[in-house]
């Protein structure tokens, strides 16, 4: 019971020492640009975590990450990379919006869910082409989810210029032309915000932090998942097939069938990511929609160790940083690329690290197994 312990510490310190050693890193980075390393650090702490606004500010900037990093930890619990969690999650959101602003007269109970599930349906039918064709024509799910990645940019491009570009709006002032994006939703297709809810706890938060309750159901996603995972028939066929796919077939589990389900459901949650900002930000979709979420949930998912519960706190870290870019940059005239090099740091140390410390759990697994052999092969018969 103490290895057992010990070796959960260990997976626990992974994260932990990628996360010192990227800051030890980016200090050498910031020693280069003439700045204070400490200064820089601070900096970003005061700024980010001073006020209750701001602190919302990284529970929104987490949010879309949490969804993310959630489908991509599916792909790679399966020993599937999930790449084209970028064109999954426009998708979804186009869909998401398409049904805000085509469905006229549903009260809000109704057109929200709706909205949400369509969101869902969008990025499940994006993810069904290239689990197809690595189940029915053994194509690398890497290669096609990357070329579908930039066709979806040039799909959601066509969608909202031409098609659905709304062509009812007044000329924007200054610009002499219209903005080339989605007609708006309605009120009863956007995602209401936390400050009523937060007010009755006396927490106020200004009217521009959009943090909405997208937020508390990526928290919600996040268990479901977990218990999917681990308490559930198809959880253990997940991890059994990623572990081992030749002994899970031999087991009476089929790889393939596995592969197509775990593939949707991940689509399915990339069809989420952009749901924060779609109906509680911006209220209409157009070609300067947030982009880069599906890239970042493959750092989430791997600072996270696949674990929901890990990847919740690694995307709040990236929403702290993100957050915390913003104040090193407007008080310290730090460039903001500055944070974009912690992360990369930041991802290459925790890979690194896992694997050697994966390799060491292993060597004292392999041991302990020994020594349980010896033992048992010396008891009486």
């Amino acid at each position: 019971m103490k290895k057992r312990y010990y070796i959960v510490m260990l997976r626990i310190l992974a994260p932990v020492l990628a996360i010192v050693l990227s800051a030890l890193i980016s200090s050498a980075v910031i020693l280069a640009i003439g700045k204070s390393p400490l200064q820089v650090f601070y900096t970003i702490f005061k700024f980010s975590l001073s006020r209750l606004d701001s602190i919302a500010i990284i529970l929104y900037n987490a949010t879309p990450l949490i969804f993310s990093g959630l489908a991509v930890s599916i792909g790679f619990r399966m020993g599937l990379f999930n790449i084209g969690v970028e064109g999954q999650y426009l998708i979804g959101a186009f869909f998401a919006a398409l049904a805000g602003f085509a469905i006229k007269g549903l009260p809000v109970f109704v057109h929200l869910p709706l909205v949400i599930l369509c969101g869902a349906l969008g990025g499940m039918l994006w993810s069904f082409i290239p689990i197809y064709l690595k189940v029915k024509r053994g194509v690398h799910e890497v290669i096609s989810t990357i070329m579908l990645n930039y066709i979806s940019y040039s799909l959601i491009h066509y969608l909202i210029a031409d098609v659905f570009l709304d062509r009812s709006q007044k000329l924007v002032e200054g610009l002499g032309g219209i903005l080339t994006r989605t007609p708006k939703l309605p009120p009863s297709a956007l995602m209401p915000k936390l400050h009523v809810f937060l007010g009755l706890f006396g927490i106020q938060l200004p009217r521009h932090v959009y943090l909405n309750w997208f937020f508390p159901l990526g928290l919600l996603m996040a268990y479901l998942i977990y218990y999917l995972l681990m308490h559930t028939p198809f959880g253990f066929e997940i991890r059994s097939v990623g572990q081992n796919p030749e002994a899970a077939r031999t087991a009476g589990i089929k790889p393939e069938r596995v592969y197509m389900a775990g593939f949707l459901l991940s689509g399915a949650v990339a069809g989420l990511v952009g749901l924060s900002d779609l109906l509680s930000y911006f209220g209409y979709m157009d070609l300067d929609f947030p982009r880069n979420y599906g890239f970042d949930g493959i750092a989430v998912a791997l600072i996270g160790q696949n674990n929901p519960l890990g990847i919740v706190l690694s995307a709040i870290l990236f929403g702290f940083l993100k957050r915390g870019a913003e104040g090193i940059q407007t008080q310290l005239n730090v460039p903001m690329d500055t944070i974009v090099i912690l992360q990369a740091v930041m991802i290459m140390s925790i890979v690194v690290i896992t694997k050697v410390m994966n390799d060491y759990i292993k060597r004292l697994e392999r041991k302990e197994s020994v020594i349980c052999s010896s033992q048992n092969s010396s008891l009486p018969a």
